[in-house]
């Protein structure tokens, strides 16, 4: 036991993920201690690039494969592409590889239209790590090993602000298809004494939502990341909402780290994620503006109850990690 522990800690890992950047696989690299290596060129997410950035991106992942010759690869998925180019490399390797499935690589499209290659993949894999216990059945019916780890929470040294006198609630946004953010405007013209900052690219929003912004909202557009956590640290709540059902909320973790009470969608799987400090809505105006009544109105107690969250969610984590490394001992 304590040979391949020694083993694990002199092991050379590798995260890969095709993008831009990715707050959660920053977030797993770190905590890992796994050097994380971002592929991308061109726009992200734009169809009419795939044809020519995914080829380009395949030779730079196995290029980089071969060079830095990892022990184990962490793969992201989506895209799927990127997993089933690093079972190319195994082939080759030998080397073991876990897939970092997101729900949207699972059940949405046009993810969904590969299904018959992603259960092929997490059957080939070591493990699939996925954020919730309905995903891990859908890989064990394919064959495949399924651990449920939510992403830890790594926050990096960041210029703490002061609360903002005046209410203050950030909307954590993207402009992703799964965000209710015009009933979400619709909820914040109600509370005119009130501030919002809604982050995100304002450059993937669509015109009409734009239009849709009452006086006390504020899109802020990006954001690095340090500049988002101030945000944060000034705000007396947090909104972080999705339509889609089984869908991580990482807005809720930051919340978490800095003791901020929640407002988010109702669905039992995030119930059984934000157990405290935390208030939920359906993504409908009317629910939204009771949501946002609620997180005003019991700040103090909502922001004592997310410290106490913090505090499980990152011994679970441990556990986790721990039930991650006994996989890998078992594949020494």
């Amino acid at each position: 036991m304590k040979n391949s522990s020694r083993k694990i800690s002199k092991m050379k890992l590798l995260y890969l993920a095709w993008a831009p950047y990715n707050r959660r696989a920053e977030s797993f690299a770190q905590a890992l201690q796994a050097e994380l290596c971002f592929v991308h060129y061109f726009q992200y997410q734009k169809k009419k690039w795939a044809i020519l950035k995914y080829p380009l991106m395949t030779v730079r992942t196995l290029w980089i494969l071969c060079k830095k010759k990892p022990h184990v690869i962490f793969t992201m998925s989506p895209p799927l592409f990127c997993p089933l180019v690093v079972y190319v490399y195994h082939i080759l390797s030998r080397k073991p590889f876990i897939i970092d499935a997101h729900t949207g690589s699972l059940i949405s499209t046009p993810w969904t239209y590969f299904r018959g290659l992603h259960q092929f993949l997490c059957q080939k894999a070591l493990c699939t790590i996925v954020t919730n216990e309905t995903l891990a059945q859908l890989v064990r019916s394919w064959g495949g090993k399924a651990l449920v780890m939510s992403p830890p929470v790594v926050i990096p040294k960041f210029s703490r602000s002061r609360r903002a006198s005046r209410p203050w609630i950030t909307v954590v946004n993207s402009f992703s298809f799964d965000e209710p953010l015009l009933e979400i405007l619709e909820a914040i013209s109600r509370f005119p004494e009130v501030d919002f900052y809604i982050t995100g690219d304002k450059t993937k929003a669509d015109p009409e939502i734009l239009e849709k912004k009452p006086p006390n909202a504020h899109f802020t557009g990006f954001l690095s990341y340090s500049d988002y956590l101030e945000l944060l640290s000034k705000s007396h709540g947090i909104i972080c909402m999705t339509t889609r059902d089984y869908t991580f909320q990482s807005g809720g973790e930051e919340a978490m780290a800095l003791g901020k009470p929640l407002l988010t969608s109702d669905f039992s799987f995030l119930r059984s994620i934000f157990r405290l400090g935390t208030v939920f809505a359906k993504p409908e105006a009317n629910s939204i503006t009771k949501g946002i009544h609620d997180l005003l109105d019991r700040g103090k107690t909502l922001e004592k109850e997310m410290r106490t969250l913090f505090q499980e969610y990152q011994q679970d984590w441990k556990f986790k990690k721990n039930e991650l490394m006994h996989i890998l001992r078992q594949r020494m």
